[in-house]
């Protein structure tokens, strides 16, 4: 039986359902610890304020979500490195200082966000394209005593097998990136996009006196023994900062996923382990939707561990509740007893899901005052100028509306801005629900802008003896119920993924299909949803979910973007 399974009675009890509010399946799970916390140790690094590059937003704000989220879990050896207290002196000593006090066994997560590079490799013939990745501190400087303000890959590799060598288990995790490539190209007029990698630079006067030794430059996951390694995309390709919805400023979408795997959201059959597998499962999925598909995660393992037996964590239940995802963390109730059982708490103890805040609408050419008399459907909105950070910028000239750098919908006149709005806030909510019970949903061949009459096709998987809800939210807001078409597709599913083939055509934008699976029949819903089909009813999708989302359902969405 899932965790949601186990609590979906005492979640319906307690939060409302409403339109601003968040179905109770896809609520906040209770709060977990960890088994043995004495056995888990962080080195968790997050760096923004850079003394001679671009600045970040959310590099920082990741690290103190995942400190914040392991000391809630009653992991107390977490060391927190921000800034210019990330420096490279300090990095190394507190390894050092862990390597002396870990045991066999033990847990050791070793966690970077902040920006890469690539430089020529140091060892000839240890990296197929001769360039090694380097992670990049606050003081970093291409010349004197700044170039000793980096870590080169390899030294990692080096630092991760001094915890092997004690008997530690280490989850390393890079959100960063060196490449730039991109999943995606990016539209010019949307606000501006963030990324965790720098131009290229040449050093001059290299202090960088390496720890690494030429093995280490060889090493690959075949040469660890332990290790599990989360990296936020491959190194040719671009890391965004992301705006996570309900989260102010700015993230890394691989550090939000995993801290709120490690809170128990990845712990996909509730049975109380989160494995390898389910790690990997859940994080690569979160990153994958919250990026808007800019971002593919890269997953690795050591050979000899089982990714399907083998736990990362083990967790106790607890009957306090951490904050739904998208708020600020906070830490756990003192009174968690480690290994304690869940009971029930008496309803109305939880405090509801944060209403959502209006949509921040922009008009490109700064004249706000067209938005004056837009009189909103359902989803609330504020006029804002291009450059506060809107979520949606609307160009008044060609009709475009512009989300997160994707043009979603084409040709859209002032009348029409209503359902596109209420189109941005329900898929807002959507990602909101999908980070607490994921339903694994792709796009192929790739993410990028399809053209006219090129094929694509949405794979939705893990679906055996489940059944399935698909449909389709276009950029103007129109709903379109996909699956089932009649009373045979309605039953649980007897294979384990289906396949939707997709031929694009007019109107050309963005279309966001939502695949809602559950253990059992969702009639109710599936006759909700087919009185918002073919109507511009986006904004109508949230409450109704609010109504009938029940226990055990898990919650899909994957953007189809297009162009003539």
């Amino acid at each position: 039986m899932s965790l949601l399974s186990r609590f979906s009675m005492l979640l319906r009890h307690c939060l409302v359902a409403s339109l601003i509010g968040v179905p109770a399946a896809f609520a906040a799970s209770p709060a977990v610890v960890v088994e043995n916390p004495k056995e888990v140790h962080a080195i968790v690094v997050g760096v923004d304020q850079y003394q001679h590059l671009a600045r970040l937003k959310g590099a920082a704000a990741d690290a103190r979500d995942i400190e914040t989220s392991l000391r809630a879990m009653g992991v107390q050896d977490v060391t927190a490195l921000y800034d210019d207290k990330a420096d490279r002196d300090s990095i190394l000593k507190n390894v050092d200082d862990l390597s002396a006090r870990i045991r066999p066994g033990d847990l050791v997560i070793l966690s970077i966000a902040g920006h890469g590079a690539q430089e020529p490799e140091r060892v000839k013939g240890s990296e197929a394209d001769g360039k090694d990745a380097v992670f990049l501190l606050a003081g970093f400087d291409t010349a004197g005593a700044g170039t000793r303000q980096r870590i080169l890959d390899k030294e990692f590799n080096h630092l991760i097998k001094a915890f092997e060598s004690r008997g530690a288990r280490v989850l390393f995790v890079a959100d960063t990136c060196s490449g730039g490539g991109l999943a995606r190209e990016v539209d010019p007029r949307g606000s501006e996009m963030i990324y965790r990698s720098v131009p290229t630079y040449a050093i001059s006067d290299d202090e960088l006196k390496p720890v690494s030794t030429p093995s280490d430059a060889f090493a690959t996951e075949l040469d660890f023994t332990r290790t599990i390694f989360l990296a936020a995309v491959d190194k040719n390709s671009k890391a965004p900062e992301i705006k996570v919805p309900g989260v102010d400023g700015y993230r890394g979408a691989l550090s939000y996923a995993l801290a709120r795997a490690l809170e128990g959201a990845a712990d996909a059959n509730g049975d109380g382990k989160i494995t390898i597998e389910e790690l990997f499962a859940y994080v690569r999925q979160v990153t994958y939707q919250l990026s808007d598909q800019r971002q593919t995660i890269v997953s690795a393992s050591a050979p000899r561990l089982d990714v399907n037996t083998e736990p990362v964590v083990e967790l106790s239940r607890s009957v306090t509740f951490v904050t739904p995802p998208g708020s600020a963390p906070s830490a756990v109730a003192a009174n968690i007893a480690l290994g304690g059982a869940a009971r029930a708490t008496p309803a109305g103890s939880l405090p509801p899901f944060p209403p959502q805040r209006p949509l921040r609408v922009a008009v490109l050419d700064g004249s706000s005052a067209q938005l004056a008399d837009v009189t909103p459907l359902e989803s609330r909105f504020e006029a804002v100028a291009p450059n506060q950070n809107p979520e949606l910028i609307w160009d008044p000239k060609s009709g475009d509306v512009i989300s997160g750098g994707d043009v979603i919908a084409r040709e859209v006149g002032k009348d029409e801005l209503p359902g596109v709005i209420d189109r941005a806030a329900a898929v807002r909510a959507l990602k909101q629900m999908a980070a607490r019970s994921v339903q694994p949903i792709l796009l192929l061949p790739d993410n990028k802008v399809h053209h006219l009459g090129s094929q694509v096709e949405v794979a939705i998987d893990q679906l055996s003896n489940r059944s399935l809800l698909l449909f389709n939210l276009a950029g103007d807001g129109t709903v379109q119920l996909l699956y089932p078409q009649n009373e045979s597709e309605a039953e649980l599913m007897n294979k384990p993924e289906y396949r939707l083939p997709i031929k694009v055509r007019g109107p050309f934008g963005a279309d966001q299909i939502v695949a809602i699976t559950a253990p059992e029949r969702m009639p109710q819903l599936e006759q909700a949803l087919g009185k918002l089909n073919a109507r511009r009813t986006a904004g109508q999708l949230v409450r109704i979910l609010s109504q009938y989302a029940d226990a055990g359902m898990r919650l899909g969405s994957v953007g189809v973007f297009t162009a003539p």
